[in-house]
């Protein structure tokens, strides 16, 4: 499937508005392969009204405060969701292998978007988690033009939020974080074309699902959850990581916190709960550790500030343990 190009001008207009640049000085094509960044985050502007998250972030904290944990509690419930979601996790699994128009380094710059956008809009983890899953099993079955990948990823972000979120935000605000580049009407074309291209299967267990199951069976403490999610939230950037499974990622992050905090790396029974063992997840464990270490010198580190932040008990700046 080959998109056409249908965007060109109005990009070219907000990559022009946000450097300024006249049309005698820029190069569409090196925008649109290596430039991407721009015309993505000029939404996030202060022009931009600000959402009306308020309402959002207490009614999703009182679902969480609330929500029951039975599951991850008990032997007959957790042991039989753990091994359902381990077989689901295999299916539709997109390629690391991006065969597209699409380059490694711009779907890095949009999932490091999709982060600022989920702050800005107090979205859960889950959603950015599954709008990455979207993205990433899109770019492997279709062959998507780069001057489309923005209204590609614009949606996705959008059907992850209305899958996920409590208050989903509403389709004009979508519109709006691209700076009106895309229209209320394309975004819903382009998701009832993206829907059908999946059969409306829309959600696969994540990275982020299997670590706060992981975490919540272990009875992390805040801190180690947010270190959890912090390198399964890493992994994210790197499309190399989808060649692991999603529970080996979270495994590994569950892994690197215990060390770090002086605990078991991966208790027995948690080998017991999950099937997974050390030795499937050691190659995982190096990775997320070299992206750990790296992150503060990254070119795209909206991940890394966020995790620097005392909200988030500042554990993109704790040590990194040696294995």
């Amino acid at each position: 499937m080959h998109f056409a190009q249908t965007r060109d001008a109005s990009i070219t207009r907000v990559w022009i508005s946000a450097t300024g640049y006249d049309g005698d000085e820029f190069d569409k094509d090196s925008v649109a392969s290596s430039d991407f960044t721009t015309p993505v985050r000029a939404s996030l502007s202060s022009d931009s009204s600000p959402p009306p998250v308020l309402k959002r972030k207490m009614v999703i904290q009182m679902k969480e405060d609330i929500q029951d944990e039975a599951m991850y509690l008990a032997d007959e419930y957790f042991r039989d969701i753990i091994k359902y979601t381990m077989h689901r996790q295999m299916m539709d699994r997109p390629s690391p292998n991006i065969q597209n128009q699409v380059s490694e380094e711009m779907r890095t710059i949009l999932i490091d978007w999709f982060n600022e956008i989920a702050r800005e809009y107090c979205m859960k983890q889950e959603t950015l988690h599954l709008a990455c899953s979207l993205v990433d099993r899109f770019l492997s079955i279709l062959n998507i033009d780069k001057d489309q990948f923005q209204l590609v990823g614009t949606t996705c972000l959008m059907i992850a939020a209305k899958y996920e979120e409590v208050f989903a935000p509403e389709t004009r605000e979508f519109s709006v974080i691209t700076d009106d580049t895309y229209g209320v009407d394309e975004i819903l074309q382009m998701e009832k074309f993206l829907l059908s291209q999946l059969d409306f299967l829309v959600a696969l267990p994540t990275a982020a699902w299997f670590a706060a199951s992981f975490g919540k069976r272990m009875r992390f403490t805040e801190k180690m959850t947010k270190t959890m999610r912090y390198l399964v939230d890493l992994s994210l950037l790197d499309v190399h990581f989808l060649k692991y499974r999603p529970s080996d990622i979270a495994a590994a992050a569950a892994c690197f916190a215990n060390v770090q905090l002086g605990k078991e790396a991966w208790p027995k029974e948690m080998v017991k709960d999950t099937g997974i063992v050390t030795d499937d997840f050691i190659d995982v464990l190096k990775d997320l550790h070299h992206m750990y270490i790296t992150a503060p010198t990254s070119e795209y580190k909206s991940i890394f500030n966020k995790y620097c932040e005392t909200d988030e008990m500042e554990v993109a700046l704790l040590f990194a343990p040696t294995y």
